[in-house]
């Protein structure tokens, strides 16, 4: 089960160097480079926000408290944003 759920009323469009989303209650578009595509994809294929960010040290080469940090502030804008 994922740590956070993507909100069923959130568009994603995958792009070649990342993505664009489209909260169809709010009509708002948010646009992810590499990384933002990347952490919006571990949102429902990690176990939680440390597998994320195991995860994500993985992809991209970053030590664990960056990554830790990345996730938390990603975690925290998508629920602000009502992405999640």
């Amino acid at each position: 089960m994922p740590w956070l759920a993507r909100n069923p009323d959130v568009v994603t469009t995958e792009l070649e160097d990342g993505a664009v989303l489209l909260n169809l209650d709010t009509r708002l578009y948010y646009s992810l480079n590499e990384v933002g595509l990347e952490l919006w994809n571990l949102v429902e294929a990690s176990d939680g926000p440390q597998d994320a960010a195991r995860l994500l040290t993985t992809v991209f080469e970053v030590d664990e408290a960056t990554a830790e940090e990345a996730v938390s502030r990603f975690a925290g804008e998508l629920e602000q944003e009502r992405l999640v």
